[in-house]
């Protein structure tokens, strides 16, 4: 279940979530159908700050940018290649976020 948080498999996670929701059988009683279920219930928690109140949203979001950026830190530090929105230095975190609303949480949530 771990596995379902991984947001490399965002766009394949949703398609095949929606699939379901359009067979009128969903959900049947299989450990298949249960699986999906909860592997979107972890999906969705992992997303869903945006949802919170702005106070609690800002909080974890700066939180959770600081942690992308000493990642970008150490990254930069060791020469690597610096994962895109991770480099302190050139993110406005203000514009990542809308970018992850608008790709993640609004579909995810759109389709939950």
């Amino acid at each position: 279940m771990i596995l379902s948080t991984d947001i490399s498999s965002h766009f394949e996670q949703i398609m095949a979530f929606k699939g379901r929701l359009s067979s009128k059988k969903f959900p049947e009683d299989t450990n298949e159908d249960k699986q999906m279920i909860l592997n979107m219930c972890i999906y969705a928690s992992d997303h869903a700050n945006p949802c919170k109140s702005a106070i609690m949203y800002f909080k974890w979001m700066a939180a959770e940018m600081e942690e992308y950026f000493q990642q970008g830190d150490i990254e930069k530090k060791l020469d690597y290649t610096i994962t895109p929105f991770f480099d302190r230095t050139t993110c406005n975190p203000f514009k990542y976020q809308i970018g992850y609303i608008d790709v993640i949480v609004e579909p995810l949530f759109n389709t939950w």
